[in-house]
């Protein structure tokens, strides 16, 4: 079954860097585009989703103090680097481990 074409406007210089793309793969332009765009819309998804989890936890009043969020994120790069934290908030009780 043939793929539907589209037409998209470009800028310029963005039309440039697609078509060095092109050529550095070795690829026609509309596939480098095809795969840009499919990459894109991938990605946001994957924000939509994460945004509705993060709804999904905020409704059942499960959040991260800023507290552990904070430690986790100096923790980064480091040898003790440590897991991502749980929920320690429910409601409007920090719980304690």
């Amino acid at each position: 079954m043939p793929m539907p074409s589209l037409s998209v406007r470009l800028k310029p210089d963005v039309q440039k860097r697609l078509q060095a793309e092109a050529q550095a793969r070795s690829q026609d332009v509309a596939d480098v585009a095809a795969a840009a765009i499919e990459s894109y819309l991938d990605g946001q998804a994957e924000k939509r989703n994460q945004a509705l989890d993060a709804v999904a936890a905020a409704d059942k009043g499960a959040f991260i103090s800023s507290d552990r969020m904070n430690s986790w994120i100096r923790s980064w790069g480091t040898e003790q680097e440590l897991a991502p934290p749980e929920p320690d908030i429910v409601g409007n009780v920090k719980q304690t481990r």
